[in-house]
C-alpha cells in the first residue's frame, strides 16, 4: 500500500475521521469540565558546602561534587512522612501523609545544585503555604541529618531562594488545550483506523483499483442507479447510465479489427454484480444504431431475462438444443424502438454445463453468428459453477462485469484465472454501480426539447433471418438421432410478442 492508496482510503473512510475527532474534541471538553480547578506553585533551594576561605580551586570543585550527590538525595526526603506530617499538622490539612506526597513534585536540574519543589493543592493560598511550610521542613530535616548529636555546624547549608508566591489562575483545568489535544488525537485515531480498514477491506471501490488489480481496460462505468432494480432497462437516453452503455458499444468497434468480433459473452464472479442488466441494455444499445441483435440466455441455472423483458420462459434455449423445437418458433421480441431478439433459457435442465458444451450449442452459436449482427450471451457467474467456462472458447469476447464495493480482489483474481485457463479472449471490464470520473460528470450535452411526433412511423426491423428458420435440413441436423423433433413441449404455434413493458 503506497501513499496515494493510502491517502485514498483516509478520503472513503472520512466519515470515520470526522466522527473520532469529533468524539475526541468532545472527550476533551468533557475532561476538562470534569476536572476540579487546581493551583500550583513552586520554591527553589540552593544547596551548597561550607568552605573555608583557604580552600584551593580543587577542593572547591570536589565539594561541589559531593553537594550535587547531597542534592538527589534531599529530594527523595520531600516526600517523607519526616516531611509530610508536622507539614499537616501545622496547616491542618484534610490530608494523609501519602496524599501530600502526590501532590509534591521535586526536580533538581542537571549538573546543578539547586533543588525545586512545586505544590499542587485546590486553592492558591494553601498551595503557596503548604511549598513553603514543605521547604522550611526539609531544611531542617537536612540540618538535623547532617549534625545529629548539634555539637558541631552542619557542612551542607540549604537555602531558600525563591520563596512560593500565591498563584492566581488555577493550572488545571486548561479546557483549551483539552480540547485540541482531544481533537488531535481524535484525528490520529481516525486516520490510523482509516488505514487500518482500507488495508483489510479488499472491495474494488473505483475504476482505478479495478484497472490495477485487473490488468483490464474498463470498458464503461455504470453509475449507480437506486432504481435500477426495479427498472433494469434504461429510460432516459440521455442519463448517465445510458450513456455508460453507449461507451461499451462503441469499445466493441474496436474489437476484432481483423475479423469481425460478433458473439460476445456477459458474465461476473459472483451473482448480483449486474451482469443480465448489463448484457439486456447493451443489447438495447446496438439495437438503437440499427444492429441486428439476439440476446440469448445461456444462465440455464437463475435464468432472469423473461422476467426482466416480461417475456415467457417456458420455451427457449433447452427447447432448441433437446431438439424440442425449431429456433424459429421460440425466438421473442421486445418492443419499442430498441427491438431486440431474445432467446431465452426454456426448461432449466439438470446438467447445465453439459448441455452448454455439447456441438450442438456450438453450432447454434455459428448459425446466430451468420443471421445476426451481434450475438450477446448473457451468462452464469464463473466462481460458482463452471458454465461460464465452457462458452469462453466458442465467443469472439467475454465482458467481466463487476460491482462497485462488492467484487472483492481475491474473487476478481480468481474470475480472470478461470478465463485465462479456459484460453477465452477477456475483451474488458465493466464497473458496475462505480462513481464517473471528473470528467464524465459534465452533465447530459444534449437534450430532446423535440416535441413528439403522432403517428411517427417505427423503425422497421428485420425479422429472423430465413438462414435460421427451420428447414428440413434443420430440422434433419438439429434432431440428430434423437428421433422425434417435438415432444410435449408447451408452446404455441405462434411467435410469442409480448406486449411494450413499461
Amino acid at each position: 500500500m503506497n501513499t496515494r492508496d493510502l491517502i485514498a482510503g483516509v478520503r472513503r473512510n472520512l466519515l470515520l475521521v470526522i466522527l473520532l475527532a469529533v468524539l475526541g474534541t468532545g472527550s476533551g471538553l468533557g475532561i476538562g469540565l470534569l476536572q476540579a480547578e487546581e493551583y500550583k506553585t513552586t520554591t527553589t533551594l540552593f544547596v551548597s558546602i561550607a568552605q573555608g576561605s583557604q580552600s584551593s580551586i580543587d577542593q572547591r570543585y570536589q565539594g561541589t561534587l559531593f553537594t550535587q550527590e547531597r542534592v538527589r538525595s534531599y529530594a527523595a526526603l520531600v516526600t517523607t512522612p519526616t516531611v509530610t506530617k508536622p507539614v499537616i499538622k501545622a496547616l491542618q490539612l484534610p490530608l494523609k501523609p501519602e496524599e501530600l506526597a502526590q501532590r509534591l513534585e521535586v526536580d533538581v536540574p542537571v549538573d546543578t545544585v539547586l533543588l525545586n519543589i512545586t505544590a499542587r493543592y485546590g486553592d492558591g493560598g494553601t498551595v503557596a503555604k503548604i511549598a513553603n511550610a514543605v521547604t522550611a521542613r526539609l531544611v531542617e530535616v537536612v540540618a538535623e541529618l547532617e549534625s545529629p548529636d548539634r555539637t558541631q555546624l552542619s557542612g551542607i547549608r540549604v537555602k531558600v531562594v525563591r520563596d512560593a508566591a500565591v498563584p492566581e489562575q488555577p493550572s488545571s483545568p486548561r479546557i483549551i488545550l483539552d480540547i485540541v489535544l482531544g481533537l488531535v488525537l481524535g484525528l490520529v485515531g481516525g486516520v490510523g483506523a482509516g488505514i487500518l480498514r482500507e488495508a483489510l477491506d479488499t472491495r474494488i471501490h473505483t475504476a482505478a483499483d479495478l484497472v490495477r488489480f485487473s490488468k483490464q481496460p474498463v470498458l464503461a462505468i455504470v453509475p449507480k442507479d437506486p432504481g435500477a432494480q426495479a427498472t433494469p432497462l434504461v429510460g432516459d437516453r440521455f442519463g448517465p447510465r445510458a450513456e455508460a452503455y453507449r461507451k461499451l458499444r462503441t469499445a466493441l468497434r474496436f474489437v476484432g479489427i481483423d475479423r469481425p468480433a460478433k458473439v460476445f459473452m456477459i458474465t461476473s464472479p459472483l451473482t448480483g454484480d449486474g451482469k443480465s442488466t448489463t448484457a439486456v441494455n447493451l443489447a438495447g444499445a446496438l439495437a438503437a444504431e440499427g444492429a441486428q441483435v439476439v440476446l440469448v440466455e445461456v444462465d440455464l441455472r437463475r435464468p432472469a431475462l423473461a422476467q426482466m423483458l416480461g417475456l415467457v420462459g417456458e420455451a427457449g434455449l433447452t427447447s432448441v438444443l433437446t431438439g424440442r423445437a425449431d429456433l424459429a418458433d421460440v425466438a421473442q421480441f421486445t418492443t419499442g424502438t430498441q427491438r431486440i431478439t431474445v432467446l431465452t433459457s426454456g426448461p432449466l435442465p439438470p446438467d447445465p454445463s453439459e448441455l452448454l458444451g455439447t456441438q450442438r450449442m456450438r453450432d447454434l452459436l455459428q448459425r446466430l453468428a451468420q443471421g445476426f449482427d451481434y450475438v450477446i450471451l448473457d451468462a452464469p457467474p464463473l466462481l460458482p459453477v463452471t458454465d461460464a467456462a465452457v462458452l469462453v472458447p466458442e465467443v469472439d469476447g467475454t465482458i467481466l462485469v463487476t460491482r462497485a464495493k462488492k467484487t472483492r480482489r481475491d474473487e476478481l483474481h480468481e474470475a480472470l484465472t478461470i478465463l485465462e485457463t479456459a484460453r477465452g479472449r477477456v475483451v474488458g471490464a465493466v464497473f458496475n454501480c462505480g462513481t464517473a470520473p471528473t470528467a464524465d460528470r459534465y452533465g447530459p450535452y444534449v437534450r430532446d426539447t423535440a416535441p413528439p411526433q403522432r403517428n411517427a412511423p417505427q423503425p422497421q426491423v428485420r425479422d429472423i433471418p430465413q438462414s435460421l428458420r427451420s428447414t428440413d435440413q434443420n430440422r434433419a441436423s438439429l434432431a440428430g438421432k434423437r428421433g422425434p423433433r417435438r415432444s410435449d413441449l408447451p408452446v404455441n404455434e405462434d411467435r410469442v410478442v409480448p406486449p411494450a413493458r413499461d
